[in-house]
């Protein structure tokens, strides 16, 4: 169970930033820890420190969305301080490069727009997992599902959260959920090979004999 835990983290931690949000989402791998203790992977953005507080440069060769790109958004943003999706495009761009001070500004912008905006709200929910607030993170996933039961990456951050805490039949339920909500999407063939992970992991185990 111990090594399938590993490599189920692994997969977990490659595709923990925002996957199938306006940007399309990113990948950043990691080591892992075993998440039945509650750990989360090595690399993950709430197992390090938030670069907003420790000066790191947003131009090093670790991030995921390149300098230029944050700086072409940035000056989107400038010119059109009310443009939803740039918004969007930058507090995902700040997260997938683990500024998640900044991240949470941008989509709190957003929300101030557009109060209902799920993508924004499945975001924020992830910068606040990451920082390391999971209980917050998933009373605000549960309340985007509440009001959006089809929102395919609010499902799939759930899980996330789930998956980080140990609670393994959980992140499979709401890894389902994604999967059937569209197969074909990015998100959609994560999702399921989560579920497949699992259960060969689960018609491997001694019980299953």
């Amino acid at each position: 169970m111990a090594l399938f835990a590993v490599g189920v983290a692994v997969a977990v931690a490659a595709a923990v930033v925002v996957v199938g949000m306006n940007s399309g989402g990113g990948d950043s791998a990691g080591a892992a820890g075993d998440p039945a203790t509650g750990s989360l992977p090595s690399g993950h953005p709430s197992a390090i420190a938030d670069p907003d507080t420790t000066g790191a440069d947003a131009d090093s060769d670790t991030d995921t969305v390149s300098g230029t790109t944050i700086a072409k958004l940035e000056r989107r943003r400038a010119k059109n301080p009310s443009d939803i999706a740039v918004l969007l495009d930058l507090g995902n761009a700040y997260f997938m490069n683990q500024h998640l001070t900044r991240a949470a500004r941008v989509y709190d912008d957003a929300l101030a727009q557009d109060p209902g905006n799920a993508t924004a709200q499945v975001g924020l929910a992830l910068v606040w997992h990451a920082q390391g607030d999971s209980k917050r993170a998933e009373t605000a996933l549960r309340s985007v599902l509440a009001a959006h039961p089809d929102n395919q990456d609010a499902h799939y951050s759930l899980a996330i959260v789930y998956f980080s805490a140990g609670r393994i039949a959980e992140a499979k339920t709401q890894w389902e959920a994604a999967a059937r909500i569209d197969p074909t999407s990015t998100t959609g063939r994560r999702s399921q090979s989560f579920v497949d992970l699992l259960e060969n992991q689960e018609s491997s185990s001694p019980e299953a004999n």
